[in-house]
């Protein structure tokens, strides 16, 4: 059955044709260099305007590559002997206008060097979003793909597939990778997705951890419907949960398919209610025997949040009553704040929960700070003076110096992390000298003592000054075991 402009496409209907779709865009030269080349470096901020005649322009040439380019990321009809030329079978077209256009859209997505092919439904930015749509690859997917640790594993879950992108990264760094999603639609894409580029991905249809139940993954990843409001109109957003209960439901149950050791990344938002501690709130979540970490990116006030997601479907005339809706809805919960952030969680902890609040910008990648930030935490239980810490290589000392008299005079010192989370923080003179002796071959008790006999204070008073500082800077990976 070949589907009509106004309907959804079913993608296991195209699945079979899937190795003639990625010959074709083989033999085209199809790649995202390839296509940042051709449409130019601004064609995502372009077709997220609904601005399509600067890349109509840049693709009136008819090449292969123009009309699959049209076809698979403008959204735009082509005609049928163009599309035949570039290798495109017809049981992914479907009539649009005078011409033929493109059953899905392809979404090609590198991160960490590893790139892959994202299949999805047609959409428009002027065109609402529809329920049961799947989506391409949003600032979501992009904050969780950051957040994932990349070292090689045997099993990994994704929870949650939505259009599979975090399924077909970890397939890189995975023995074996299952996807879950309730929409079967969702489901359906990821195995198009991995078809068309040869990838091994299962994917399952089913609610939560229904699909796995008695299976236990090294890795669990989730990008889950975390959006909190009135309504579950939207499959990819909106959990029919009250709240924030879906998110406390997943934290508190992803543990069950932890095997030993095993870490699960996840996206939440939390809600910050009037009389509460929105911090304890989220922490709270956590059980006994797993180790948290809670790294709040936003706090957003009510109303910004419910403008942000009415924007993100395009609700036009409706905006206003929804709007009012929403904002009814958060006042009879008492809501002041909503927060999102990425939370990790280790198997076979002690219930240990650290929340960091982290809206500073962050590097591309940062998921190798997940597994080593729980060992950091092991070491400040034992005491950080017995041992021999060692400065991060990504670490500079930027001083700010005022003229004076005797020359220049540091009026200041930050600390910075090129990479990660980039943490920086002020340190006084003291702090910086003995934070360039830690090489990772002295315990830092004798280096305090070094540092305190150089400033004429005893140990003791010297530990009193620098050892919150050392162990937030533990915290935060600027020293590490």
């Amino acid at each position: 059955m070949t589907p009509s402009p106004t309907a959804l496409p079913v993608p296991d209907e195209l699945l079979p044709d899937a190795p003639l779709v990625w010959a074709a865009l083989q033999t085209a030269g199809w790649s995202a260099a390839a296509l940042d080349d051709l449409l130019g470096v601004g064609a995502r901020a372009h077709l997220d305007r609904d601005e399509l005649a600067p890349l109509l322009r840049r693709t009136e040439g008819g090449s292969p590559l123009e009309v699959l380019a049209r076809l698979f990321v403008l959204g735009t009809e082509v005609d049928l002997k163009q599309a035949r030329k570039a290798g495109v079978p017809e049981t992914w077209l479907v009539p649009d206008g005078y011409g033929v256009g493109a059953a899905v859209r392809l979404q090609p997505v590198v991160h960490g060097g590893v790139e892959v092919l994202v299949a999805h439904d047609p959409a428009r930015a002027a065109t609402r979003t529809r329920p049961e749509q799947v989506l391409g690859v949003g600032a979501a997917s992009l904050t969780l793909a950051a957040a994932t640790p990349r070292a090689s594993v045997g099993r990994t879950l994704d929870l949650g597939t939505g259009s599979g992108i975090q399924a077909l990264l970890a397939d890189d760094h995975s023995d074996r990778v299952v996807a879950t999603d309730a929409n079967p639609r969702a489901a359906a894409y990821t195995r198009l997705s991995a078809a068309l580029a040869g990838r091994d991905v299962e994917a399952r249809v089913g609610d939560l951890l229904e699909p796995v139940s008695g299976e236990t993954y090294d890795l669990v990843v989730s990008n889950p419907p975390f959006v909190i409001g009135p309504g579950n109109g939207y499959v990819y957003r909106d959990a029919g949960l009250d709240g924030d209960e879906l998110c406390r439901r997943l934290v508190q149950q992803v543990p069950s398919v932890l095997a030993p050791g095993g870490h699960a990344v996840l996206l939440a938002n939390w809600l910050h209610v009037a009389g509460e501690d929105g911090d304890a709130r989220v922490q709270s979540w956590f059980g006994e025997d797993v180790d948290g970490w809670v790294v709040q990116r936003e706090l957003a006030a009510p109303e910004d949040y419910v403008t942000a997601w009415l924007r993100d479907t395009d609700e036009g005339d409706r905006f206003d009553e929804l709007y009012d809706a929403w904002l009814d809805w958060f006042a009879l919960r008492d809501v002041e704040a909503v927060a999102f952030g990425v939370l990790a969680v280790r198997q076979g902890g002690t219930g240990r929960v650290h929340l960091d609040d982290a809206p500073q910008p962050v590097a591309a990648t940062w998921g190798e700070q997940v597994p080593l930030f729980f060992p950091r935490q092991d070491a400040l239980d034992r005491g950080v003076l017995t041992r021999a810490w060692r400065l991060r290589d990504d670490v500079r000392l930027h001083q700010v110096a005022q003229r004076s008299d005797e020359g220049w005079l540091a009026d200041s010192q930050l600390l910075q992390q090129e990479s990660g989370l980039r943490w920086s923080g002020g340190v006084d003179v003291y702090g910086a000298t003995l934070l360039a002796g830690c090489d990772g071959t002295r315990p830092l008790g004798d280096l305090l003592s070094v540092l305190a006999s150089s400033a004429g204070i005893s140990d003791d008073d010297a530990a009193e000054q620098v050892l919150p500082v050392v162990e937030r800077l533990v915290q935060q990976g600027f020293l590490v075991p």
